[in-house]
C-alpha cells in the first residue's frame, strides 16, 4: 500500500474504533519498559512498520510487539496499529487494506470470501491458547464432558440437573457469525449445521458482552458462554464467572502450556500468500516466532508456542 493511503486509512479506522463500544480496552496492561529492555534483534522505523490489524484478544500482544520493535512506549504503539475484530481483520486483509493480521484461524466463509477475491491466506502459528466455556460463579457445576457440551449446544440438554447441577434451565449464549469465538465453537465442539439456532437475545455480538451476560444479567445463574482463555482471564476478567473444566481438566496457563487441556487454540499471524519473501512482514513473523517473541508473549500473559 502507498504510504499516504496507509496513513489516511489508519487514521480513519482508528477514529472509528475509538467511537466504537468494542474499541480496544485492556484490563491487563502490556509490559514494555523500553528503558530496561535489551535491544531487539529486529528494529523498525515507523515508515517500515506494516499495517497491522487483528482480534481484540490478541491486541495486547501485537501492541507490545510494535512498542518493542519501534522502541516506543505502549500508548504510542497503540496509535500505530489497528484493532478491529476477527471478521473485520480478515476482510481488511482480503481487501488489501492491511498487511498482516493477528487472529484465530478463519471461518470457512472468510476463506471462501478471500478466494472469490483471488486471495489465499498463509498462516504462521505464534501463540497457544484455550477455547473455554464459562458459567456463573454460583453454578455448582465444575466440569462437563465434550459430549455434554455438545448436547447443550444441540439443544438436547436443557436443564442443569441433567449434568449434575440444579433444577435450572440452561441459557446457552452464542456469538455472532464470523466472530473468532463462534468459529471456535464450530471448530472445537460442533459443526455449524449441528448447533441449534440461537434466539436473537442469546446471540451476542460483543466478546465482552457474553461474559457480562453470564456474570450479571437476568437468569445469569443458568447461563453458559464461551470465549478464548486470554480474553476471559486477563482482558475482561470478572470474579462473577468461573471457567468450566472439560473432561475434568480446568483451563489454566499450565494445562494449556502442557497440552492437557482438551481444546487448545493456536493463534496465527495471517498474511496473503503473495507477500514478498524479502518483506518486512516476513521479518516480523520470524522475530515473533523467535525466543525473543516467545518471551514477549509470556511477559504479557500469553502462552508462547514453542513447538
Amino acid at each position: 500500500m502507498k504510504k499516504n493511503a496507509r496513513q489516511w486509512f489508519c487514521l480513519l479506522l482508528a477514529f472509528c474504533l475509538t467511537l466504537s463500544a468494542s474499541a480496544c480496552k485492556h484490563s491487563k496492561q502490556p509490559t514494555n519498559d523500553v528503558s530496561s529492555q535489551d535491544e531487539p534483534s529486529l528494529t523498525l522505523t515507523r515508515e517500515e512498520l506494516p499495517i497491522i490489524d487483528g482480534a481484540l484478544a490478541l491486541a495486547p500482544y501485537y501492541e507490545a510487539m510494535t512498542a518493542r520493535l519501534l522502541g516506543v512506549d505502549i500508548e504510542e504503539a497503540r496509535t500505530l496499529v489497528l484493532c478491529s475484530n476477527t471478521p473485520s481483520a480478515y476482510q481488511n486483509l482480503t481487501d488489501g487494506k492491511v498487511d498482516m493480521i493477528f487472529c484465530a484461524m478463519p471461518s470457512d466463509e472468510q476463506v471462501k470470501t478471500a478466494k472469490k477475491a483471488g486471495v489465499t491466506f498463509e498462516y504462521h502459528t505464534i501463540l497457544n491458547g484455550g477455547f473455554v466455556f464459562f458459567v456463573n460463579k454460583d453454578n455448582p457445576v465444575k466440569s462437563l464432558t465434550k459430549e455434554q457440551l455438545q448436547g447443550i449446544y444441540r439443544g438436547e440438554i436443557t436443564n442443569w440437573k441433567q449434568v449434575g447441577g440444579e433444577d435450572l434451565d440452561i441459557i446457552p449464549y452464542q456469538r455472532n457469525e464470523g466472530s473468532g469465538s463462534q468459529t471456535g465453537l464450530y471448530r472445537f465442539l460442533l459443526p455449524k449445521d449441528e448447533v441449534m439456532k440461537a434466539p436473537t437475545e442469546l446471540a451476542i455480538g460483543d466478546m465482552g458482552a457474553i461474559i457480562d451476560a453470564v456474570a450479571h444479567y437476568d437468569n445469569a445463574k443458568g447461563a453458559i458462554g464461551y470465549s478464548y482463555y486470554y480474553y476471559v482471564s486477563s482482558m475482561h476478567y470478572t470474579d462473577q464467572i468461573k471457567l468450566l473444566g472439560i473432561e475434568g481438566v480446568v483451563p489454566s496457563d499450565e494445562t494449556i502450556s502442557d497440552g492437557s487441556y482438551p481444546m487448545i487454540n493456536q493463534s496465527q499471524i495471517v498474511i496473503r500468500d503473495d507477500t514478498p519473501e524479502d518483506s518486512v512482514v516476513r521479518k516480523i513473523i520470524a522475530w515473533v516466532q523467535s525466543e525473543e517473541g516467545a518471551k514477549l508473549a509470556e511477559e504479557n500473559g500469553y502462552v508462547a508456542n514453542r513447538m
